[in-house]
């Protein structure tokens, strides 16, 4: 709609919008049920219903429920999008009452439109600050009136943007049970047409490029019917182009969503993490937009999310960070808000990966801790899914803008163990890192696959992970601040004055304003001269 009036603003009810997400997360959760009941039914009437009229009737039930997961989906996302829609309208809604009552207040009159106009003529202590003079009074509550008119006006602005965004995203949200044609031919022209499984099923023995190159052959519709009936796949196969993986992420996220069942403390935190990945969020870059997050990935059996914050279009740099302990699905918020400062403070030039490729040591007993951390079997597990990805990431970004790959405390380790496998980065950060890598001694026992990368180290003195780095025989391999050819950089001092240093250093130099900090986002960009004065003296 356009611009709403005054009195629709105070006739809203957002919270209304929370009300028909929880209907049709019910919805959802009850149609569901009953397609799983009636699948389960028909395959236990083989036990005493045979023949083709049968077999006719169970395929004809399978496809019902194949089609019904589509519903289900739509059901989320709607519910999703319902409820963010009704924060944003609330959020709007709020500031242009605010606004309508501070103009009541002092003395106006408020039309329909959001006009303010002067209700009265200025009262006495009005006139003897305008120094007795009332025509000089006059016109401060005119200047006054049009201040207060631009206010509300631009309150109700947002309002109708906010609610047109949300009208847009259920429709789009619902728009996705709408029935699609049959998968045609999925393979180049001149090839024999193929059944769509058949295609997923053999990416796992495909070169990513053979995968690009498939789907590139493919018409849209194709493309779209892939995404909508096999979307783990599409959404966590390396090769895939990003905006097929990103559409059926979505759809994973949605199923499970529709998955949890919410009673338990544990699922309704989850379905609270998921909701999340769904809604639209600020724009990092500061466009003043909602967008959509970007999941590359998204396997929680597997412990994969990987997640695309700014945008490629406009990056001169790209990071994919690797994180360290502790790291979960569950958690990963305060990861991707690392992520989302050094997006911002690039306003337009820096895209962040967060990449949680498999599961993460976790140390919640501080007497174990060491033990956990020294293990190289996560490391080991998740460093070739980084070298595939890495692939990916080299394919997709332009030439000419840098890639670089940070480790951070265990995801050092990981990094410099995918180095040792063969991982694609124009550089490689050592953030604090574990080690350089399983197995990693020596330099020559990294083979990136770019013969030019750079790699820099960055430990804060007193940092804890000190006492693990470069232990001889250690499972992490050598300490990367130690070894030839990698930039040592310094780490400052925070904003505050304080020196980046000791334990709290060890994420602080990762989150908090700093010397430290601004490499980090230098090594991203390439900014020479802040990385020459972190290597100086």
């Amino acid at each position: 709609m356009n611009r709403p009036t005054v009195s629709q603003a105070q006739a809203w009810e957002p919270a209304a919008l929370h009300r028909l997400a929880d209907d049709w997360d019910a919805a959802a959760r009850r149609f569901s049920d009953q397609v799983d009941a009636a699948v389960a039914a028909a395959r236990r009437s083989g036990d005493h219903w045979t023949g083709a009229a049968a077999e006719a009737a169970r395929r004809q039930v399978e496809l019902i429920a194949g089609g019904s997961a589509s519903v289900v989906r739509s059901l989320v996302t709607a519910a999703v999008a319902a409820r963010d829609g009704a924060d944003q309208l609330a959020a709007a809604r709020s500031e242009v009452l605010t606004w309508v009552d501070k103009a009541l207040e002092e003395g106006f009159a408020v039309a329909d439109d959001g006009s303010v106009s002067v209700d009265a003529a200025p009262v006495p202590l009005l006139i003897q600050l305008a120094g007795g003079d009332g025509a000089v009074a006059a016109g401060l509550l005119e200047t006054r009136a049009a201040e207060l008119s631009e206010q509300i006006g631009e309150g109700l602005g947002r309002l109708g943007a906010a609610d047109a965004d949300t009208a847009g995203d259920i429709a789009d949200a619902l728009g996705l049970s709408r029935a699609q044609p049959p998968l045609a031919a999925t393979v180049p022209a001149g090839a024999w047409p193929v059944r769509a499984v058949d295609v997923v099923d053999a990416w796992p023995a495909m070169s990513q490029d053979r995968i690009s190159t498939q789907i590139a052959a493919m018409t849209a519709s194709q493309r779209d019917r892939l995404v909508a009936e096999f979307p783990r796949q599409v959404g966590n196969t390396d090769g895939v182009p990003w905006p097929m993986r990103i559409a059926a992420n979505r759809l994973n996220i949605a199923d499970a969503i529709a998955a949890e069942d919410g009673r338990a403390a544990d699922s309704r935190r989850r379905i609270a993490l998921y909701r999340g990945l769904l809604a639209e969020i600020d724009d990092p870059v500061g466009t003043d937009r909602r967008i959509q997050r970007q999941i590359l990935a998204f396997d929680p059996a597997r412990a994969a999310l990987v997640e695309l914050n700014g945008q490629l279009s406009t990056a001169r740099g790209v990071a994919v960070l690797v994180p360290g302990v502790n790291t979960t699905i569950d958690d990963s918020a305060a990861n991707t808000a690392t992520a989302r400062r050094f997006v911002s403070a690039g306003r337009g030039d820096v895209a962040v990966i967060t990449y949680l490729g498999g599961p993460f040591p976790q140390v919640r007993d501080p007497a174990a801790a060491f033990l956990q951390a020294a293990d190289p079997r996560f490391a080991l597990n998740m460093a070739p899914g980084l070298v595939a990805f890495s692939e990916d990431v080299d394919r997709v970004v332009d030439d000419g803008v840098a890639v670089t790959v940070i480790g951070h405390s265990y995801g050092g380790s990981i990094v410099g163990t995918a180095e040792a496998l063969g991982m694609t980065s124009d550089r490689t950060l050592f953030l604090a890192a574990a080690g350089a890598g399983v197995g990693v001694d020596d330099p020559a026992d990294w083979h990136n696959r770019n013969p030019d990368v750079l790699r820099f180290s960055m430990t804060a003195p007193g940092d804890f992970i000190e006492a693990v780095q470069g232990i001889p025989g250690g499972p992490h391999g050598a300490d990367p601040d130690e070894m030839t050819g990698v930039i040592p950089l310094r780490t400052g001092r925070y904003d505050d004055g304080r020196p980046v240093w000791g334990w709290p250093a060890h994420s602080g130099m990762l989150n908090r304003p700093s010397d430290a900090w601004r490499t980090i986002l230098a090594v991203i960009v390439g900014d020479s001269q802040t990385l020459r004065h972190a290597t100086a003296g």
